[in-house]
């Protein structure tokens, strides 16, 4: 398993224990990566990616919101679903080094991994409507694709 998905998946797990046992989220990851003796990079990266989670929430909520109450009550999503939608969301925003199809293809991967079924598709459809915010289509490049 790769550094980042690792580190996803640890991050996964400390928001998860964190919303359900209200600690911490990074107390709850420092907790997480100590028992898992991790690999500087995977703790460096969840570090990381639960920081930009935990200083921008309320913002990651709203626009979560945003993104899924046209269609569906937000309050319907599982807790899971609505961890590895954060996290996604977190990292279109705020880690434009990783390219978005990674992104949307990683929680994608942890929606396979921890949620129904059903949680895939949903999950990509929301990252790429996210993902068409924040990366909009230039104009120029759909008149090349189109030749």
């Amino acid at each position: 398993m790769g550094k980042r998905r690792k580190g996803r998946e640890i991050v996964l797990q400390s928001m998860y224990a964190s919303l359900i046992s209200g600690a911490d989220l990074i107390d709850t990851l420092d907790d997480q990566l100590t028992r898992r003796e991790s690999a500087d990079d995977t703790t460096e990266f969840a570090r990381d990616l639960a920081g930009k989670v935990k200083a921008n929430a309320a913002e990651l909520d709203r626009w979560l919101n945003s993104l899924v109450s046209s269609k569906w009550d937000p309050s319907r999503l599982g807790t899971l679903e609505v961890v590895i939608l954060t996290m996604g969301l977190a990292e279109l925003k705020y880690s434009p080094d990783v390219p978005f199809k990674v992104i949307i293809n990683e929680a994608c991967e942890l929606a396979r991994r921890y949620c129904e079924e059903k949680a895939v598709g949903f999950v990509n459809g929301v990252l790429d409507k996210a993902a068409s915010q924040v990366y909009p289509k230039d104009p120029e490049q759909d008149a090349e694709d189109t030749t």
